[in-house]
Parts: structure tokens; sequence; C-alpha cells
């Protein structure tokens, strides 16, 4: 007996690894345009080529938080925010779809929609806000933020210290999660093989 192949055709479809270099030429652009220090430039390359191979190291934010170091360590303007408040969120995205995208896989274009609707929401929200922060501040103040670098680094490994926390258990299979007992006017609940007996209303 012979079985049917079934297959559909996909109109607009990319590879999969292509989301995942994309990280790779925006973090390569922005670092190169926001961070004049050489060493930051290639830790950024670094952190976004390891983000091919292995997405879920986190290393994809690792290099755009080296995008934020160039525009706080250097003497603040209009346009470099802008242009870290674009380039960042994308760094996100794309390091958020690799997560999902297997490499191997083909993307169908249409799929991207929503997230690519998502991000330009955002950014026509944050870009006049951006613009009109540095519009009301104060000229007599000095509006370099550097002495926020060590804040900003603490904060960065903080928060990929807890992502990778909350990676990790997300990775846990199922049913090794500890057995949890409860009892509430006589009711229980106890961990069997198949799963969680859930006592609903009878």
């Amino acid at each position: 007996m012979n079985r049917r192949i079934r297959s559909f055709r996909v109109g607009g479809a990319v590879p999969g690894i292509t989301v995942r270099l994309l990280v790779v030429v925006v973090v390569w652009a922005g670092v190169v345009v926001l961070n004049p220090f050489p060493l930051w430039r290639v830790v950024a390359v670094i952190a976004a080529l390891v983000a091919v191979f292995l997405p879920r190291s986190l290393a994809a934010w690792a290099g755009a938080g080296c995008l934020v170091f160039g525009v706080i360590l250097t003497d603040p303007a209009p346009e470099r925010t802008a242009l870290a408040v674009l380039l960042v969120p994308a760094i996100h995205v794309l390091a958020s779809l690799s997560l999902v995208i297997p490499i191997s896989s083909r993307l169908a274009l249409a799929a991207l929609g929503p997230s690519l609707m998502r991000f330009l929401v955002i950014q026509l929200l944050a870009q006049p806000v951006v613009f009109a922060v540095w519009l009301l501040a104060p000229s007599s103040v000095d509006r370099g933020a550097s002495w926020l670098a060590p804040l900003a680094a603490a904060a960065l490994l903080l928060g990929v210290l807890l992502a990778l926390r909350a990676a990790r258990k997300s990775d846990r299979p199922p049913g090794t999660e500890p057995a949890v007992g409860w009892e509430s006017g006589g009711g229980s609940a106890a961990a069997t093989p198949g799963g969680a007996d859930v006592r609903g209303p009878s």
C-alpha cells in the first residue's frame, strides 16, 4: 500500500537561520555606530555569533547591552538615542523569534506580520517620547549620564541571570516538579503518574 505524501507550499518563505543572521547584522551595525570602544564592539559581535548557534544562551541580549553602553558612555545626542531605541528592540524581537524558530526550518514571511506590527507600534510611541524628553531638558543641565554605566551594567547582569533562571525552569521536563498536597474544606489533591487529580465541583 502506497502512502500519499501530503505537502503544501508557503509563498514568501525564508530559511529559519535568516532570523539569527539578522541578529548578527543588527548588532554589528548598531555597535559600530553607537559604541566607539573597540573592546565592546568585539564583545557585541562575538555575543551575536554565539546567539546564532546557541539562542537560548541569551547572548543576543548581551550584544544589545553593548549598544546601550555606547550611548551611555559617550556624549548625549538625540539621533544616537533614537537609533538605540530603534535597534535594541529590533534585536530583542529577532532574538525572541530565534528561540522558537528552528535553524533548519522554513519561515513564512506572513508569520512575521504580528511581530512587525507590535514593533512599529512601540516605535511610534517611543520615538516621540524620546524626542520630547530631549527637548524638555533644560540646556543648563548636564545631559550626560555616564555615572549610570555601573548601575546599567549591574542591571543588565541581573536581568541575564533572571532570564537564565527562567529558561532553566522552562526546560525542566514535566512531572519533575515536587508533589504538593493541599487540603481545603475536606478536599485533597495528590500527584499521580498520569497527571494531577484536580477535584472540581460535582
